[in-house]
């Protein structure tokens, strides 16, 4: 598995779903707050010069709607631009969903508490995308 830092993001037009990947390490971040796609910068800023990631992941579904595909491809471009590194993107198709399962499944166990933060899904959606890229990396 190549286990090389990385950020994986969970896109979304309100919030943006953050994990960071390093040494096989998946751990997810606070989400960014967006508008119309484009996050508030200074965080991932922040986790770029902590974590020096070497690609960005992006999940990206399978067949987005028109206005979701316009949007990703102006933050996928924003990405490359700031930042100079490979953007990678892998189908997130059903991350949500799983992350909610996961999510669930510590309500119900005792280690959460019944409402999940705002952002806390996409941002464990973020660590499901960073693990389907490691797994992808795995071949």
């Amino acid at each position: 598995m190549r286990t090389e830092p990385a950020i994986a993001l969970d896109f979304g037009l309100k919030r943006v779903g953050v994990a960071t990947a390093t040494g096989g390490v998946i751990t997810a971040r606070k989400h960014l707050p967006a508008r119309g796609g484009l996050p508030q910068w200074s965080e991932l800023d922040r986790l770029v010069r902590e974590y020096h990631p070497q690609v960005l992941v992006l999940g990206c579904p399978p067949r987005p709607a028109a206005e979701l595909e316009v949007a990703l491809a102006r933050f996928r471009g924003h990405l490359e631009r700031r930042y100079g590194l490979s953007v990678e993107t892998i189908d997130e198709h059903l991350t949500t969903r799983e992350a909610g399962a996961w999510l669930r499944e510590r309500r119900s166990s005792g280690e959460q508490g019944r409402r999940a933060r705002k952002g806390q899904l996409d941002s464990l959606a973020a660590c499901v995308i960073a693990r389907s890229w490691q797994e992808k990396q795995a071949g």
